[in-house]
């Protein structure tokens, strides 16, 4: 760090030794950071600027009105100043104010000590002030949320949340500011952001020695919101002493976040949207969901299942780490004895069935018990295991996961794999889903998709916990679940012949309902592997897609057809409105997943309409209507991003599982040429799609395949996968990193046709491979360029080991062959 200080004006200059980064410290009558320039730009009001204080009885006491003397001393490599004191003759504040230099950052930490005792209406440690409410487009947290800034539309509209992490960025220039506090153990950091008059825009931080409360409503203390005050937390008594360090680091924002290379599509849209519509839903650490904290109630909706999924999209680790805290605290205080998962949270209860809302805010709706709340965790749970891998976090979730299913499984009364609602007509005006106003009864077509789901995807996890007994009776479930859900509707299943669509489901007297080609119910049977009969997956896909094409509609709407009088809530009708017909983006992502296999270029001509949406209005919006396809509701909802996370995970074809990348495009011609730039477990896998296959390169290896594979590379060891597999089926190892491109030709699964080539120029280089998944005590040849190399017999395990050098160019062809007996 460069340090210029003038002792006669008493100011000082701290320039980071790399990166672009400068901080303008007055001393002297006022202590202020008045001067930070982010790659070459101010971005400080001109005044107010940067301060530390506490409000105290209506009295705000800053280090803007310091008094005595500083003491400044400069190091090589840092800066202090001591004797910082400011307060009134009932309550003082000191403070000692110390700058280190780290390559591209400069730390300021902070020591404060309160001379006295006080309640604080407000600890300001310290306040940021910017010019404008636009000199930041947004501020990602580390929580994996966001503070977006659009939202900010009223004088004094104030956000606040419990978070370290703050990078402001502006999307015009691509210039972003992190700010990283770290607070002494025991001592908590919270944020607020306010729109300030003049249209200035404040971010204050606080530290203290107990966590904040919001001060809001008066009788639930949990709003993070408040549209026209900036008091957004508690009072608190404050004392002794707190201390903290910032980390201030100006970044490049196009890098940082940089996806790679996107053909055909709106890069700069992609990143954009994912970075804040995608993060609205994270309202404070603790509460992910798909519901903005600008929505006035402010709900989180445990029933939904794609929550860990837009994580996928993300790519980022402060959304996973958050999220995996946030489910952990679902386990203990949203999950009952009994297994049953409330349905939501929110700041107030006004959205609660009577006496059901607790003291922490989770409540079952008012318009009936949301019985997929149950699946949804259960999905989240295990495809977040999938994004993170993390073997012990999913073990502390196994017995909530078994009690949650356990709970919904109870309620198959008759035995034929589907699970019965709470109510057994739609004459009881109850909901029973995410369609909440829609009076779905008995057996319905929507929870038993998602329950479906929900045991495949925990099967896999139990097996690999080492429960093989309830695995196995987890996907007996499943399959029996999926034989009824097939049946014809005259046979207690949801298949209509005539109509050749799945309907939304049966009263108890067997009455047929929502047979209105209910989106979500038919875009889930297909995605979810229900429905794997071709010409059933035709027929529902290609009557959509007719549907679709006469209103020329730019996003799926909850159903094509109006639901019968006595199906929903009045105010549903006429059709189309609200859930009887209008468009909600949340089933985006199983939209695309559906059409990624059948015809990918339906699946893209919607992703390109989204993203012309997204140009259009920022997608800042609870739906959008049917007639006008304008965006309505003040319910603003982070899952309509999940039609781009479609485009990560089915078209692109990433999907992480716990032990490998797996890959699996269904591009068109036009997205040839893309590069996805992703990061998974802390490595950057270049990820290149071609049409006639995909290649990755992560580290110094590159592998192309024309079918789905996946692969794993750590310490210069690389595993490929092949197909689905969960084990590896080659294993490469090299001693040095140089470059080795492998290119797999042909790789039964589940045969013995394995062939390969591969190219390594630098001679030397030992490359140490192992063949998985071949018949034990088998004897094998491999062969190079089609002659003998080794003569191999497979171990217990079904493993052959051999060694190749480096120094091949044009390509070495391997290929291995089960020697006849």
């Amino acid at each position: 760090m460069l340090v210029d200080h003038d002792a006669l004006h008493k100011q000082i200059v701290l320039r980071a030794q790399k990166g672009n980064l400068v901080l303008g410290v007055t001393y002297g009558g006022k202590c202020v950071v008045d001067q930070l320039i982010v790659q070459g730009k101010q971005v400080l009001a001109e005044s107010e600027n940067v301060f530390t204080g506490v409000d105290i009885s209506g009295n705000r006491l800053t280090s803007v009105d310091s008094f005595g003397d500083s003491v400044v001393s400069v190091g090589k490599d840092n800066l202090t100043i001591s004797g910082i004191r400011y307060g009134n003759e009932n309550f003082e504040v000191e403070e000692r104010w110390n700058f280190t230099g780290v390559e591209e950052s400069i730390r300021w930490s902070i020591e404060r000590t309160y001379r006295g005792e006080a309640i604080a209406d407000e600890v300001l440690l310290p306040h940021w002030t910017f010019p404008s409410i636009s000199t930041w487009t947004a501020a990602i947290l580390g929580t994996g949320g966001v503070a977006w800034f659009k939202l900010f539309d009223s004088v004094h509209a104030t956000y606040a949340v419990h978070t370290n992490s703050v990078t402001f960025w502006d999307a015009d220039i691509g210039s972003s500011l992190r700010i990283v506090a770290r607070a002494q153990q025991g001592q908590h950091v919270a944020v607020r952001f306010t729109r300030l008059p003049g249209d200035q825009m404040c971010c204050s931080f606080a530290v203290t020695h107990t966590e904040l409360a919001p001060r809001y409503d008066p009788e639930f203390h949990r709003r993070r919101f408040l549209t026209d005050r900036e008091d957004a937390w508690s009072s608190q008594p404050v004392s002794g002493k707190v201390s903290v360090e910032y980390e201030l680091t100006a970044i490049d924002y196009n890098a940082e976040y940089d996806r790679g290379t996107i053909k055909h599509f709106d890069k700069k849209a992609i990143a954009m949207l994912m970075n804040t519509v995608a993060r609205v839903g994270v309202i404070d650490r603790n509460l992910h969901g798909s519901n903005s904290w600008r929505t006035p109630f402010g709900p989180v909706c445990l029933h939904e299942q794609f929550i860990a999924q837009i994580g996928l999209a993300l790519d980022g680790e402060e959304y996973l780490k958050s999220y995996k805290q946030t489910l952990d605290y679902y386990k203990d205080h949203a999950i009952g004895p009994e297994g049953r998962v409330k349905a939501r949270w929110a700041y107030t209860c006004e959205d609660a069935m009577p006496g059901t809302c607790d003291a922490l805010g989770f409540y079952e709706a008012q318009w009936g018990y949301l019985l997929d709340s149950n699946c949804d965790y259960v999905t989240n749970v295990a495809e977040l295991f999938d994004l993170t891998g993390d073997i012990d976090w999913v073990r502390g979730q196994k017995e909530a996961c078994e009690r949650a299913l356990g709970f919904l499984l109870k309620r198959d009364t008759d035995g034929d794999g589907l699970v019965e609602m709470m109510t057994d007509s739609h004459m009881q005006r109850k909901g029973s889903d995410w369609i909440d106003v829609i009076w779905a009864s008995h057996r319905n077509a929507f929870v038993n998709a998602k329950l479906y789901y929900a045991l495949t995807c925990w099967s896999e996890v139990e097996e690999l916990l080492g429960d093989s007994p309830r695995a196995s009776a987890y996907r007996d479930l499943s399959l029996s679940l999926k034989e009824t859900f097939n049946k014809s509707t005259n046979k207690g299943g949801f298949w209509d012949r005539e109509n050749r669509w799945y309907v939304y489901w049966l009263d108890k007297d067997n009455s047929v309902h929502g047979n209105n080609l209910v989106i979500p119910v038919n875009f889930m049977a297909i995605a979810y592997g229900i429905c794997d009969v071709q010409e059933r997956r035709t027929a529902i896909l290609d009557r959509i897609e007719a549907e679709m094409k006469k209103e020329n509609l730019f996003a799926w709407p909850l159903c094509m057809f109006s639901f019968a009088a006595g199906e929903g809530m009045e105010f549903q009708f006429p059709f189309p409105n609200y859930e009887n017909g209008d468009i909600f983006l949340a089933w985006g992502e199983v939209g695309v997943r559906a059409y990624a296999s059948h015809d990918p270029r339906i699946a893209v001509k919607y992703i390109d309409r989204l993203l012309a949406k997204y140009r259009e209005d920022g997608l800042a919006f609870q739906r959008y209507s049917r007639l006008t396809q304008k965006g309505l509701g003040d319910d603003i909802l982070a899952n309509n991003c999940l039609t781009i996370v479609g485009l990560f995970r089915n078209i692109c074809g990433i999907q992480p599982k716990h032990n490998r990348l797996s890959l699996d495009p269904h591009i068109t011609k036009d997205l040839a040429g893309t590069i996805i730039k992703y990061i998974w477990r802390g490595q950057s896998y270049a990820i290149h799609l071609l049409n006639d296959g995909c290649e990755v390169s992560v580290q110094c290896f590159t592998l192309r395949s024309s079918k789905p594979f996946a692969v794993k590379e750590e310490g210069g060891k690389l595993e490929y996968f092949c197909a689905d597999s969960m084990r590896p089926a080659m294993v490469l190892q090299i001693n040095q990193r140089t470059p080795v491109y492998l290119a797999i030709e042909v790789w039964e699964k589940n045969g013995t046709r394995k062939r390969w080539s591969e190219r390594c120029p630098s001679p030397g280089l030992r490359i140490a491979h192992r063949i998985l998944d071949l018949a034990a005590g088998k004897e094998y040849q491999v062969l190079q360029n089609g002659k003998l190399f080794r003569s191999l017999r497979a171990d217990d395990n079904g493993n052959i080991d051999f060694e190749t050098t480096g120094g091949s160019d044009p390509p070495q062809v391997f290929e291995i062959h089960m020697m006849e007996a």
